[in-house]
């Protein structure tokens, strides 16, 4: 099956086509009749610029246009290498490129016409720059599998939080910025999977035999039956491993589908942990109706958690008082200092975890 480039615009740009495709090389772009892809729109010349693809690499050119063209924001006076996920700006309206399945492809049609104006705007950035890596890396699975240790309130080890760190060169800013750029690109799903594989594995490999509490993407509860499928391969391949599945406060929603899901992940042996609980609506209802096995609290009410008399620690306490009387376990997270440690004991949490006691480290 072939592939097909195409340039895709950014949001906000409403009078540029959604996508233009790129059929034919060289693929020329420009106001004139006779351009490959023709874009009738302010700033673009009648000869803009130029694709060209040469032994599978694509090129881009620009043609002596008013307004320039751009290749991650640096303006290009000779022929260009440009790779899927680059950003590419003809004079000020923004592109991604992007390559799909030919029989997925839909044309985009013609935009009505403009003059060229001389003079723009600074740049759209709406498009990061890190596209292209970022598409390597799921592709290629750059990533690896990092956990953070989790204690009982006396200082024994419970066990460990899978967690996932970026191993591309070129991205190197942490969780956060992986997750940024699959939003980007709509692949919050499949970076989530991706990492929750490679962790999996990891953790088999280095015999850990105590409770693992994994993540999932809040993206991924939008569609519980895949989730649970590649939960249940999972479980097929890693079997031994002591499972707990935590799922994000937000994501509890629909009581009957939450019961569904219990039920499911039971039949796997996975517990269940209802996460970053109190960073929102606290869901009291489905604690009742679908009690999880651990319950974690939001960092929000344990960061500052330094004062016995504050509102915080006695919210902190009302809630866990209520949680454990439902016998639910509580785990407090982002501990980072001795006090904020020792209010929780205080309070009767059960679980503990943070930089205080174990940084995230590589499995």
């Amino acid at each position: 099956m072939t592939e097909r480039f195409y340039l895709e615009s950014s949001t906000g740009q409403t009078r540029l086509p959604r996508r233009l495709d790129l059929v034919e090389f060289p693929a020329t772009i420009g106001r004139h009749p006779d351009c490959s892809v023709q874009l009738n729109v302010d700033r673009i010349s009648r000869l803009h610029a130029r694709f060209d693809l040469v032994e599978s690499q694509l090129h881009i050119e620009d043609l002596g246009s008013t307004n320039g063209t751009y290749v991650n924001h640096q303006p290009i006076n000779a022929q260009t290498e440009v790779s899927v996920g680059d950003v590419v700006h003809l004079a000020d309206h923004e592109f991604r490129l992007m390559r799909e399945k030919i029989d997925t492809v839909h044309a985009a049609g013609p935009v009505s016409s403009a003059e060229t104006v001389i003079g723009m705007n600074p740049l759209p950035r709406q498009f990061p720059l890190q596209m292209s890596a970022m598409l390597d890396l799921l592709d290629t699975g750059k990533v690896q599998a990092f956990a953070q240790s989790i204690y009982h309130a006396d200082g024994t080890m419970l066990g460990w939080e899978l967690l996932g760190r970026s191993t591309h060169p070129d991205l190197t800013e942490g969780p956060g910025q992986m997750f940024s750029l699959a939003a980007a690109l709509d692949a919050e799903v499949r970076l989530s999977r991706l990492l929750r594989h490679t962790a999996f594995a990891a953790a088999h490999r280095a015999g850990l035999d105590k409770p693992l509490f994994f993540n999932n993407h809040p993206t991924e509860c939008r569609d519980f039956d895949n989730l649970l499928k590649d939960l249940r391969e999972l479980r097929g391949r890693f079997p031994d491993l002591d499972l707990v599945f935590e799922m994000h406060e937000g994501a509890v929603t629909d009581l009957e589908v939450m019961a569904e899901v219990k039920s499911e992940l039971q039949s796997m042996n996975i517990q269940l942990a209802y996460d970053d609980f109190g960073a929102g609506q606290a869901r009291l209802l489905e604690l009742i109706e679908v009690p999880p096995d651990y319950l974690k609290f939001d960092i929000s009410l344990v960061r500052g958690l330094e004062d016995r008399n504050s509102p915080k620690y006695r919210l902190l306490a009302t809630l866990h008082d209520l949680i454990s009387g439902l016998g639910i376990r509580t785990l407090a997270e982002g501990i980072e200092t001795e006090t904020a440690a020792e209010c929780c004991r205080e309070i009767g949490i059960d679980y503990l975890q943070g930089y205080l006691f174990s940084r995230p480290r590589p499995v």
